[in-house]
């Protein structure tokens, strides 16, 4: 190769790098710009009552668990990490709607995609106060299965004290949802 192509070559490299680095900020500053979106699951897909009831995670003993368990209440599955900077931004204003709507039926039950050690500290950390199951291999899997079809992170359920699938959130859930939620299917 010519001393005159080597410079013509890395130019259209490092140019190639750059409109891939600037596309990708600009899909990642769209996606944060937009709104949560929430949607109501088909239920003739994966996600099924009987298929969510099912299912089985460790709790952070190592205990199995089965999502069953805690059928006939306003149920908030929520799939989160450890890692994940949004997932922290929800789980207070989750911890106070459980102290709060606790009575009145709701039940959160956190799905960590992380590892029961790091997912311990951080219960402890923050002070929540409903069950959290951790699995990091199966978390995304099964989110992804019930509705989660890109597999980020937050992702939550809501199955009503009927057994029916309400609807699903991927991003950081609001107060006023939950309370809207509660409202609407109080026991």
């Amino acid at each position: 190769m010519s001393n005159q192509r080597k410079p013509a070559i890395f130019v259209a490299i490092a140019a190639t790098v750059v409109l891939v680095l600037f596309g990708a900020a600009f899909l990642v500053g769209r996606l944060e710009q937009q709104p949560a979106v929430t949607k109501t699951v088909n239920v003739g897909s994966a996600a099924t009552p009987s298929v969510i009831y099912a299912a089985s995670f460790p709790d952070l003993a190592g205990t199995p668990q089965v999502l069953g368990q805690w059928n006939q209440k306003l149920l908030i599955l929520n799939f989160w990490a450890t890692w994940c900077a949004p997932c922290l931004e929800e789980i207070p204003m989750f911890v106070r709607a459980q102290e709060k709507y606790g009575p009145a039926g709701l039940q959160i039950v956190g799905i960590a995609a992380d590892s029961r050690v790091n997912s311990a500290n951080f219960v402890k950390k923050l002070g929540i106060n409903y069950p959290v199951l951790a699995d990091e291999a199966r978390a995304i899997e099964f989110s992804k299965r019930v509705g989660n079809g890109f597999g980020l992170l937050p992702f939550s359920i809501i199955l009503s004290p009927a057994g029916e699938i309400v609807t699903t959130k991927l991003g950081v859930m609001t107060e006023k949802e939950i309370e809207d939620l509660v409202i609407k299917y109080r026991r």
